[in-house]
């Protein structure tokens, strides 16, 4: 047995000196993150109270936080992910996550000119006639720089950082390991979707897809005939798994209102094109962008006609393309919300596993809803959030309980708008949002075939009567109820929204003892 324990411990020590030397740090990260995932167990299971809560809540999050700032890599895009959950979890995990917007570290410049020079087996020089070693930006899994190739073109040389790939399989096991343990300290059937977050995970560390995606989607504002919306140009030859090579944006985030307005844009209509986009990806062409944060939209004067403006998507490296029978299904979901045809609303849940429709109407519309009044109209009472705290617990149970009905494509069609949302919201509430999603369902209802595989865009559809009618007075009580906001409370539209979102959402937290959201709780 000593024999055993002394061999064990050599064996140990040296896999641990070669991991450490290897710089993939497996096992220095895995047991980082089963001691994180001991401290939930402990926390939740064992000190946990009515009077504690919110100091257990800040203990955790505070501990995962630097887990992922330690481990690093796909951590932090873990962290990432928490950060976007915020109304499930309580605000201490928000707070802590929202951290690691900015925490991702750069590697340095010889590490670079080695994953360069490994994936084109040529030296750098030979490829680029400037390279600046500094990078302009630096995500979870890779960073950004500034290069100059032979022919002249200035371009982005993105770069994956460097064991990634390695330790892919053991983070993702890891993963795992978390999910179980906050699924059985929460109660919520998170390992449902774990295989899901994985595939798109495993998609978006290589680059080569990145590309692929990037190319169909110029495809489909080609088919569409937008012409207000740009993606950068790609240089296929440089394209590896960790490498990607496209053409260089100047331009100004979206968030930088400010800057856009100097260049004389219509900042409104700037909002309409951003939304109108998405929408399209959504409800026509059904391959969605899944990561439209401020940073990936950027927007330049148009090339050869300064006086116009042009919105430049980036990072295409989480992307969905919709089953087309969800596509139509969800169109006709947005549909039925403004016809009030409710029967249509509940048969296209019910199929979907879902229970109450008013309750997943709101979060679709990331407002309140509640049936017999139209979008927009609605004033949310006392008495309704009392109904609403009574059940969505239970509600919300049920509806996660039958994941295999549930459309995985929805989670990210959720990211999407929420992350569009939170843009427009950033921006100052400038268009109806929701206007402009519910004129692109109802297109979508006729947009019968995948437009990428027929090559063909029926732009002519009909719309009827009570359709118009309905979105136009969705259209006039948003226009009214902008003014009266900002004469009478100084606030803005998406603002009020989310406060009457968080007084629905009131009630679950208290019934796990979570504080109430406060004011950041529905930032994106």
């Amino acid at each position: 047995m000593r024999k055993f324990l002394k061999y064990s411990l050599g064996f140990g020590l040296a896999a641990f000196g070669y991991d450490e030397y290897n710089e993939s740090k497996i096992i220095r990260r895995n047991a980082n993150t089963i001691r994180c995932g001991l401290n939930i167990l402990y926390q939740y299971k064992i000190r946990f109270n009515a009077e504690n809560a919110n100091d257990v809540h800040e203990t955790v999050a505070k501990d995962i936080y630097e887990t992922c700032i330690r481990n690093d890599g796909l951590y932090v895009k873990f962290g990432q992910g928490i950060a976007a959950s915020e109304h499930l979890l309580p605000p201490p995990f928000f707070k802590w996550m929202s951290l690691l917007q900015d925490k991702a570290k750069a590697v340095s410049f010889n590490r670079v000119r080695e994953i360069l020079e490994e994936e084109t087996g040529k030296r750098i020089e030979e490829i680029f006639d400037e390279f600046d070693e500094i990078p302009i930006a630096s995500a979870s899994i890779a960073q950004v720089h500034k290069a100059k190739l032979k022919n002249g073109d200035v371009v982005a040389v993105k770069i994956q950082k460097p064991n990634i790939k390695k330790q892919f399989g053991s983070d993702m096991f890891m993963h795992h390991v978390i999910c179980a343990v906050l699924q059985y300290a929460f109660d919520m059937p998170l390992l449902q979707f774990q295989e899901s977050i994985q595939s798109n995970l495993q998609k978006e560390i290589d680059f080569r897809i990145e590309y692929e995606n990037g190319e169909i989607s110029r495809r489909a504002l080609q088919i569409i005939g937008r012409k207000d919306v740009h993606i950068p140009k790609y240089y296929e030859e440089f394209n590896t798994q960790r490498i990607l090579v496209s053409e260089w944006i100047d331009g100004i985030k979206i968030s930088h209102q400010d800057e856009i307005q100097k260049l004389g844009f219509n900042t409104k209509q700037i909002m309409d094109t951003v939304i109108s986009a998405f929408a399209e990806q959504i409800f026509i062409s059904g391959f969605v962008h899944c990561d439209p944060h401020p940073g990936n939209i950027f927007i330049r004067p148009k090339p050869g006609n300064s006086k116009q403006y042009e919105v430049v998507l980036l990072d295409f490296g989480l992307c969905i393309k919709l089953e087309n029978q969800f596509r139509l299904d969800y169109s006709e979901f947005w549909t039925s919300l403004f016809l009030q045809d409710f029967a249509k609303l509940k048969q296209i849940v019910q199929k979907w596993g879902i229970g109450n429709e008013e309750m997943f109407a709101s979060m679709q519309l990331m407002k309140p809803y509640q049936m017999k009044q139209p979008v927009h109209c609605h004033q949310v009472t006392k008495e309704d959030v009392m109904k609403l705290q009574l059940k969505m617990k239970d509600e919300i149970r049920e509806m996660m309980k039958q994941t295999d009905l549930f459309p995985k494509d929805l989670i990210f069609v959720n990211r999407n708008m929420n992350l569009v949302r939170s843009v427009n919201k950033r921006c100052g509430s400038l268009v109806n949002r929701i206007n402009i999603m519910a004129r692109y369902a109802q297109q979508g209802t006729q947009q019968f075939n995948d437009i990428l595989e027929s090559q063909k865009f029926n732009r002519k559809y009909h719309s009827s009567l009570m359709f118009e009618l309905r979105l136009w007075v969705s259209g006039l009580v948003y226009s009214l109820l902008s003014i009266w906001l900002k004469w009478k409370k100084n606030q803005k539209v998406e603002d009020f929204l989310e406060q009457k979102q968080k007084e629905q959402f009131q009630g679950i937290h208290e019934q796990y003892g979570f504080k109430t959201p406060d004011e950041k709780t529905f930032d994106a």
